[in-house]
This record gives structure tokens, C-alpha cells and sequence, in this order.
């Protein structure tokens, strides 16, 4: 009977599997209830986050969070949905934009974002971990 309960919850996780199917060999979470404060945070701080970018010397990690990943309702999760990242992303557009050209610019952060196969322009927010480390908040090409 156990079994039958989570059959729902399974046929949805493989759904979503069938949907995005692995186009890359490196690992992208979805936006879950944790991080949804930082990402929010990091999309209206992108400018502030962008004047850190130049000072980074290395970058030992590399977490990549998709915001446009379709999530599956919970009844107490409060995750926005990708349009809404995506308008945050738009009225915060002048700060991502300068976040985008120094992750660009900066030849360590460049190879990272390479390395982790995203491009600047797919960035709307980072976190900077103080050994140089990032945690990228980004859209795929096709909804940005």
C-alpha cells in the first residue's frame, strides 16, 4: 500500500526527468526552499556582487543552480516560479548585466563558468564564498 502512495510522487520525478533530459556531464540543482532566499538575494545584489568579481583570484568550486527548472508543488514549499526569477532578473537588469560582463572579464572566473559549461550572459546572480568559491544562479538558453 506504501508503494502505491508514492507511485504519484515517482511518476512526476521521472516526468520531469523525460523533460530535461541530461544535455551536459556536469550536475545543476533546481531553486529548493533553501535556496530561494539566497538566489532571490543574489539577483538584487548582482551589482554588488559584480565589484567582488575582479578581486577573485581562484575559484575552487563551482555550484550551478538552475532558476528555470519546473518545481514540483509541495504544500509547504514557496518557491516562484522561473517567470518570476526571470522578472526579478529584468528590474534588476543593470546590475546582472555589470555581474555578467566582470565574470566575463575576470580570465579565473571565465574558465570556471567554462569549465561548469554556462556562459556570462545565462548568470542572474552569484554568491562568493570567501575562499573564492561560487554558487551560480542561472537560465538555460532557451528561457533567457
Amino acid at each position: 500500500m506504501k508503494n502505491l502512495k508514492a507511485m504519484p510522487l515517482v511518476l512526476s520525478l521521472l516526468g520531469t526527468a523525460a523533460v530535461f533530459p541530461a544535455a551536459a556531464p556536469f550536475a545543476v540543482a533546481q531553486v529548493t526552499n533553501i535556496d530561494v532566499q539566497w538566489a532571490m538575494s543574489s539577483i538584487q545584489q548582482a551589482g554588488k556582487r559584480a565589484n567582488q568579481v575582479p578581486g577573485i583570484k581562484k575559484v575552487p568550486s563551482v555550484g550551478v543552480i538552475r532558476l528555470d527548472i519546473p518545481t514540483i508543488p509541495m504544500f509547504s514549499g514557496d518557491i516562484p516560479d522561473w517567470q518570476e526569477f526571470k522578472i526579478m532578473t529584468q528590474r534588476n537588469a543593470a546590475g546582472v548585466a555589470k555581474l555578467q560582463r566582470n565574470l566575463a572579464a575576470n580570465p579565473v572566473t571565465a574558465a570556471a563558468l567554462a569549465k561548469n559549461h554556462v556562459r556570462p550572459g545565462q548568470v542572474a546572480g552569484v554568491q562568493i564564498g570567501s575562499n573564492g568559491a561560487l554558487r551560480l544562479y542561472i537560465f538555460s538558453s532557451r528561457n533567457w
